[in-house]
């Protein structure tokens, strides 16, 4: 049936259909499904007829595959593969069905201009209560896309935005100004970024003197006894735009849609002057409010936004209209530093007036709007010159009365807000950048994907974006984040199992299950590893940096490297002194350990080398295989210098003979070199690698020492201190002290504490007995002791600093009295007071013997 006999009478080719699909599925149940084969083998002709039937039905069923999911859809060959797939070929039905359905409301009730398909529903009230807050959602079933009747298409795709304006008013410059290059076609395929029209007079702005002129605030109108104009129509909007370009100061707001549409659109326009209230509606009107441009771009009426960046931008997009001379009272609030910036809080601040927010979820696209929406859009402009007023007054008093610099800076930023541009989103899908890039929205969300999934991800991020802007929806009403990443998360490759991911089911969603199905599973199959395709990775095994694997010595990688890092690179010193020995000149040998297989060549060191590089030889086994380098003149030197040698063998060469003589020096210049590389390697090796392994069969076990302090296992402290009692002891004790060790001669840095601490015993009794006339003789020498044999230090035996200090003290009172004539009757005077002669001392608190840690640090 031709396709206006359809739509001419749509119900007779429903019932036509339907008894079709019914005489089908009749014939299809004739025959019950477990006797075809037994009929299959009473009648051959019917065994044929059914194998045709089956190819037809399967090629069908091939191409509603091809159809609904592309040319990569696996075919189906019989009848185990329909069995098999059963599930996909659903899915693929449901979905066409779903399509058909859409397709058949559009036949059935085609849509016209001004007209909507479905008459809205009347609005709802819905309540919802948060804390203490409470939300009214007015919305409605069925509102017509206002999109749809729009004058100028919807254009979502990346080209650059090209402005509307086609009438500059107010201009102090043409309106092609800084228009070099920029294409004004929209079909252009090398646009770039238009430049503001109204730039050059927003830069060079002369505001009105009134505006820094102090000057009582009028007061508003009464809200309640006040009522708005609705303006519809282009007659109205003629009319209103009149009485602005009369005006010195007007108010202006919008109201914003972006839940249904892509870039969103605006749906209402409020503007208040001194007396009069207006509220526009913009979606009759979006091709005729160009004529705002006369007043809003007028330099003498001064423009009272709140937050005025969005409203910028938006005036732009969908109507063409620019700002000159705005005054923004959210950048005032910020320079007045108010404890918030909202205008909810400036309506209550200075008109006592209590903002009913509840209604900002609202859907204004509802039309006609109910009293509540009506008045809530109102009451946005109704205060707002009136607190302007009371703004600009606040800002002249704290500002400098010359400069007026807080008002300048208020009317500055408003400026740089007015010179904003619209532009297109542009959608990266491989950086993700961009405020709605996945990107972005993965960091905010922080899931945890495997590589697998964000494969997946991305791509139905993409998927998401393509298809809002294709029907000219929001991303968040195509696929919301949450079910975005539900289904990276479970990679459902069925359309069941997709909107089983999904609660409630977005319609898009719906629509396209399948399709989001195939682009799982293809994602999928583009990220996982084939079989096989993996290489084993080559891992060098390990070595030890400190000790060799093979010999468990420490420091042989080093030394290695030291005698590779002394091959390389040759020292000037054994150099220096091989040219010395052979007169100033070093004969590359023709064989060498360093140099390998070279050629003979004397070279002058004293003089600079014409080429370095051609001491190197062609092949070395340090070096390598250098052919590979041109080194085409030490070739033909050692050329020539071959041809001399064999002519002067030919001649059987003697002693006297110069080529006999040159490699007779090469001989001995070769073994020099060597002698003095190996010389000065071994010496390096010695200085910086010191060996601190030693094999377990040369090892030699060394008993430690406990009755001697070894100076260099001390501190500095410490060493320098026993440095000094030493001297101090050999100038003072004479030769009575250590006179067996000098005799013996030995001189060694090992000091026996216990002979130290008896000299200074010996010497502190002297001192007592000369003060009370004992001879110096009776004090116990030095010579009782054996020098030679050095007995365990005992701690016990030494006496105490603060004993000593005593003794010294008393020993010093004895001289003196003795001096002085206070005892010269000869008779012994009383031991001095001792703190520790009674103090008796436990075995816990005994010194330890000499095996105690020498350890400064214990």
């Amino acid at each position: 049936m031709a396709t206006h006999n359809i739509v001419a009478d749509f119900e007779a080719w429903q019932t036509a259909l339907f008894a079709t699909l019914v005489r089908a599925t009749k014939a299809a149940n004739a025959i019950p499904a477990n006797d075809v084969s037994f009929y299959r083998t009473l009648d051959r002709s019917f065994a044929a007829n059914m194998d045709d039937v089956s190819t037809t039905t399967i090629d069908l069923c091939n191409g509603l595959l091809r159809q609904a999911g592309g040319p990569e859809n696996e075919e189906l060959n019989d009848s185990d593969d329909v069995n098999d797939r059963f599930d996909i070929i659903t899915d693929v039905v449901d979905n066409m069905i779903e399509k058909v359905d859409v397709t058949i409301d559009e036949m059935k009730a085609p849509r016209k201009k001004g007209a909507a398909v479905v008459p809205q529903s009347a609005p709802v009230v819905a309540l919802a209560k948060s804390n203490k807050l409470e939300y009214k959602l007015i919305h409605a079933q069925n509102i017509a896309r206002p999109q749809l009747r729009f004058p100028d298409p919807v254009d979502n795709s990346s080209a650059p935005f090209i402005r509307k304006i086609k009438y500059k008013p107010n201009a102090k410059v043409d309106l092609n100004y800084q228009m070099d290059g920029a294409s004004t076609d929209a079909s252009s395929s090398d646009q770039i970024i238009q430049p503001h029209p109204y730039e050059y007079e927003i830069k060079n702005l002369e505001y009105p003197e009134h505006m820094f002129e102090q000057s009582p605030e009028q007061l508003y109108l009464p809200f309640d006894t006040t009522s708005a104009i609705w303006v519809d129509t282009e007659e109205a909007l003629v009319d209103m735009c009149r009485t602005l370009e009369m005006q010195r100061e007007i108010a202006i707001d919008l109201e914003h849609h972006n839940y249904r549409s892509y870039q969103g659109f605006v749906c209402l326009m409020q503007i208040s002057t001194r007396d009069q209230d207006y509220v526009i509606d913009t979606l009759e009107l979006r091709g005729s409010l160009h004529l705002l441009n006369q007043s809003f771009t007028d330099p003498k009426i001064v423009k009272v936004l709140h937050g005025a960046e969005s409203d910028i931008i938006w005036l732009q997009r969908d109507f063409g209209v620019y700002i000159v001379n705005m005054f923004d009272t959210y950048h005032a609030s910020k320079l007045l530093e108010f404890g918030s910036h909202s205008l909810a809080h400036l309506l209550k601040l200075y008109a006592d007036y209590d903002a009913d927010k509840r209604y900002q979820l609202a859907d204004w696209r509802i039309r006609p709007l109910p009293k509540e929406m009506l008045s809530y859009a109102r009451s946005d402009t109704h205060f707002l010159l009136y607190i302007y007023d009371r703004m600009r007054n606040a800002l002249l008093d704290k500002s400098n009365p010359t400069t007026h610099n807080l008002l300048h800076a208020t009317l500055l930023r408003s400026s740089e807000t007015c010179l904003k541009r619209h532009e297109k989103e542009v959608y990266d899908a491989e950086s993700g950048d961009g405020p709605n890039g996945w990107r972005n929205m993965y960091s905010k969300w922080n899931r945890a994907l495997n590589n697998m999934q964000f494969a997946v991800f991305k791509a139905l991020h993409a998927w998401r974006d393509q298809t809002a802007r294709d029907e000219d929806e929001s991303i968040r009403y195509v696929l919301p984040n949450h079910m975005l990443f539900t289904l990276a998360e479970k990679m459902p490759e069925e359309a069941a199992k997709v909107l089983g991911c999904c609660n409630p089911v977005p319609p898009p969603v719906k629509m396209n299950a399948s399709d989001i199905a195939m682009l799982i599973s293809r994602t999928k199959a583009s990220v996982a590893p084939v079989l096989g395709g993996f290489k084993p990775v080559a891992i060098d095994v390990p070595v030890h940096v400190r000790f060799d694997p093979k010999t468990g010595l420490q420091g042989t990688q080093e030394i290695k490297k030291v005698e590779e890092s002394s091959m390389a690179s040759i020292s000037s010193t054994p150099l220096e002194k091989a040219a010395q020995a052979q007169g100033g000149k070093v004969v590359a040998a023709a064989s060498s350990g360093m140099f390998g297989k070279g050629k003979v060549q004397i070279t002058d060191v004293t003089k600079p080398l014409a080429n370095p590089t051609s001491l190197l030889a062609t092949q070395s086994s340090l070096f390598g295989d250098r052919g590979k380098f041109n080194f085409s003149a030490a070739e033909e030197e050692g050329k020539e210098l071959a041809k001399r040698i064999m002519l002067q063998l030919s001649a059987k060469p003697t002693e006297s003979t110069p080529v006999f003589k040159e490699i007779t020096n090469v001989v001995a210049t070769t073994e020099l070199v060597n002698d003095v590389v190996v010389e000065e390697k071994e010496k390096k090796v010695e200085e910086e690698n010191e060996i601190l392994f030693t094999p377990q069969e040369e090892r030699v076990t060394k008993q430690k020492r406990t009755d001697v302090l070894v100076l260099s296992s001390m501190n500095k402290k410490r060493a320098r201190a026993i440095d000094e009692d030493r001297a101090e002891l050999a100038n003072e004790s004479g030769p009575s002290v250590g006179s067996s060790d000098v005799e013996d001669g030995e001189n060694t840095e090992v000091v026996s504490v216990k002979k130290k601490k008896k000299a200074k015993k010996d010497k502190s009794l002297s001192g007592a007995s000369s003060a009370s006339g004992t001879p110096a003789s009776s004090a116990p020498g030095s010579g009782d002791e054996t020098p030679d044999a050095f007995k365990p230090f005992d701690y016990n035996s030494v006496r105490s600093v603060v004993d000593e200090n005593v003794e010294d003290l008393t020993s010093g009172k004895r001289k003196k009295k003795k001096k002085g004539g206070a005892n010269a009757s000869g008779a012994e005077s009383p031991a001095p007071f001792d703190p520790y002669s009674q103090l008796v001392e436990g075995a816990e608190l005994k010194k330890k013997d000499a095996t105690f840690s020498r350890n400064p640090k214990s």
